[in-house]
């Protein structure tokens, strides 16, 4: 599960989103459909979604919180964090 996302854009714009921050409830990068999008809560006039295609993405960097340390012991956080950089997508 994505936690947070930076990604820049060909254009020179940056793009920053972080879960539970304004709503954010999923973050996703399908490479089949060549996007990354971006789920909203819903809302009384709906859901909002937010579409980057990757081919527009110059640099993409993300919190990834799925890593489960095997070696943490019972006491504090056993959840890994892992970042990730993507160059030329």
């Amino acid at each position: 599960m994505i936690e947070r996302i930076e990604v820049s854009m060909t254009s020179g714009d940056v793009h920053n989103f972080r879960r539970g921050e304004f709503g954010v409830e999923s973050i996703e990068i399908d490479e089949l459909r060549g996007i990354i999008q971006i789920s909203y809560a819903n809302k009384e006039d709906g859901k909002k979604y937010v579409l980057l295609p990757l081919q527009n993405v110059e640099k993409c960097e993300y919190l990834d919180k799925n890593l489960i340390s095997a070696g943490a012991s019972g006491t504090g956080n056993n959840m890994e964090s892992g970042t990730t950089l993507l160059d030329k997508i």
